[in-house]
């Protein structure tokens, strides 16, 4: 497994439970970087295999994992 840099987004509905939300992430694998309840968002890393369980925590809505990009060139770098 390797780590990743991640956001996770909150479901609208769940937005007021945000910190319910994270501290449930973060019980299953997310070492949390930042809180940004406006948006419903969560930033930091985990393990790739710890992905599905995240995606399964009621209010999240998605995990989206950060890729490299390169100006200038039409593909992705993984």
């Amino acid at each position: 497994m390797s780590r990743l840099n991640v956001a996770v987004a909150v479901a609208a509905e769940a937005l007021g439970r945000i910190h319910e939300v994270a501290a449930a992430c973060r019980a299953l694998g997310l070492h949390q970087t930042a809180t940004i309840p406006e948006v419903g968002l969560l930033t930091g890393s985990m393990e790739s295999g710890d992905l599905a369980k995240v995606v399964a925590v009621p209010g999240v809505l998605l995990v989206e994992v950060e890729h490299e990009y390169w100006p200038g060139f039409g593909g992705r770098i993984q």
